[in-house]
């Protein structure tokens, strides 16, 4: 039994993003059961599991959504799959050692499946039902989303367990998706108005003593000016008289780290540590009240925005809405969340921040003066039959939001060059990582840095290696140099998938 098809891949899309589609009960969108006829360690004789992704594993790997335990010697690691393939599923043989039978027949490659089909893990191995339920029935939204978010939670997530338990935001899915949540104890934020009134303070104590460095420089100048001059008659003396011992000491250091360090210098006053102040809501009757962080209930998080050339102030979207991101790893925020119902059901949520530079700019603004794309959120309603949105995180590239300054930054963005970056390609990264770089002692941002994985983009964003950056990160600069050498923006950083992984938004997404 053999059929020709395209080789079968673990895919984040087929399993987080058909996840997040079945969540919200995409148009259409059906689920299949398995029907467990073998008793196991993780499956009693007679259960059923409902799988409502994309693509599923069946072995004994702990990834696998459909799993087996070790005492089933026969059952490969990673034995079969079964994906989705136009209104309909396949079997795929996956294992190179054991086989896998539909009705006792053996699939060489792969297979349809249809209602009623039995499918066997080799000869003597477990066996499973196959059952698609017919009409609405077999609709993913007659499962109610609780239920639906705990099968995401035990299939789409679980291939990407490691990776995604790293995340700090939702992301996207955070996330999945990268992240993308920098929900943090309200205990670990800094009082705002505190924290400015000391970088004030502390601004014109290093002022004074920058005056003081600047008076020792100009001494230092002199002596050096003075001991050149002394060194230039040593030399024309040497010369006149027809000797060439002399040799001029080490030329200073004038390497790539010292060089970059200057480029960053000079962009560090365009980036700012974001932080939330408080909440103004509005209730679906016309009530009002401000909510300050640090109260009980109120969430808070923290976040990098930068300030470009052209006047943009730009961050990520789940910065600024942070309700819009109200899962991560499949588990619900509820402070979040309650916010998210707000939005959806006739109430409002508008967010207060502040944003501090190393220079004092600071600045405060409102999450409606943000430019943000909310098109393509998703949207279902929950078993109280309440309206709930959530950012598709599986299109990285509307992570953004921004808005005009009266001002122009320090930091230049090359789109073009975002959307073409070549792979190996190094890229620094500025920001405020869990918070570091930021306190009432100062404002200086942390360096990280990070490869690009992939030429060019997939799924809309950069796909990043060796990711040296966190949580906190999220919304601010990731540069790279251009043809002239220059440190130019080429994104926003969006999320970090696990220790390496990370995805960017590129700067072209918000022109």
């Amino acid at each position: 039994m053999s059929q020709q098809t395209v080789k079968y891949e673990r895919s984040f899309a087929g399993s987080v993003g058909a996840g997040v589609k079945s969540v919200f009960a995409g148009k259409g969108r059906r689920y299949y059961e398995l029907v467990h006829k073998t008793r196991s360690k993780y499956h009693q004789e007679g259960a059923v599991q409902k799988i409502i992704i994309d693509s599923v594993e069946l072995g004994r790997d702990p990834k696998c959504q459909v799993r087996f335990d070790e005492s089933f010697t026969t059952v490969s690691r990673r034995h079969a799959a079964i994906v989705k393939e136009g209104n309909g599923w396949k079997l795929i043989q996956l294992s190179k050692t054991n086989s896998t039978y539909l009705n006792g027949n053996k699939v060489e490659t792969s297979w349809y499946l249809q209602n009623g089909d039995e499918i066997q893990l080799s000869t003597n191995g477990p066996k499973l039902g196959f059952v698609a339920p017919e009409g609405n029935e077999g609709l993913v939204k007659s499962i109610g989303l609780t239920n639906r978010l705990s099968l995401f939670r035990k299939q789409a997530l679980r291939p990407y367990k490691t990776a995604l338990c790293c995340l700090l935001a939702l992301l996207v899915a955070a996330c999945a998706v990268g992240g993308w949540l920098l929900h943090q104890s309200n205990s670990k934020l800094i009082d705002a108005n505190q924290a400015i009134e000391q970088l004030t303070q502390q601004q014109e104590e290093e002022k004074a003593k920058n005056e003081e460095v600047v008076a020792e420089l100009k001494k230092k100048n002199q002596a050096i000016s003075s001991q050149l001059s002394s060194t230039t008659r040593k030399v024309a003396e040497l010369q006149k008289a027809g000797k060439t011992e002399y040799t001029p000491g080490p030329a200073p250091d004038m390497s790539g780290n010292k060089t970059l360090n200057e480029a960053i210098d000079a962009l560090v006053p365009g980036i700012y540590f974001i932080y939330t102040e408080g909440f103004d809501i509005t209730t679906p009757d016309g009530k009002s009240a401000y909510l300050k962080c640090g109260e009980p209930g109120v969430p808070g998080w923290t976040g990098t925005g930068f300030l470009l050339s052209d006047g943009r102030f730009v961050t990520a979207r789940h910065v600024i809405e942070g309700w819009s991101y109200w899962m991560a790893g499949g588990e619900i925020d509820k402070e979040l969340y309650e916010l998210n119902l707000l939005v959806n059901n006739g109430g409002k949520v508008v967010a207060h921040f502040l944003g501090a530079t190393s220079t004092g700019d600071n600045v405060r603004f409102t999450s409606d003066q943000m430019i943000m794309n909310r098109s393509h959120d998703l949207h279902d309603t929950d078993d109280e039959g309440y309206k709930v949105s959530l950012a598709d995180y599986s299109l990285q590239h509307l992570d953004y939001a921004y808005m005009i300054f009266g001002k122009s930054g320090p930091i230049v963005p090359d789109a073009k060059l975002s959307c073409n970056l070549e792979r190996m390609t190094e890229l620094t990264v500025l920001g405020f990582p869990l918070g570091l770089g930021a306190s009432s002692r100062g404002i200086s941002p942390v360096y990280g840095n990070a490869t690009v994985a992939v030429n060019g983009l997939q799924n809309g964003g950069i796909v990043t290696t060796n990711t040296n950056y966190e949580s906190g990160n999220s919304g601010g600069p990731v540069l790279a140099r251009d043809s002239s050498g220059n440190l130019v923006a080429v994104g926003i950083v969006s999320m970090s998938a696990g220790r390496n992984i990370g995805i960017i938004v590129p700067i072209a997404a918000i022109y």
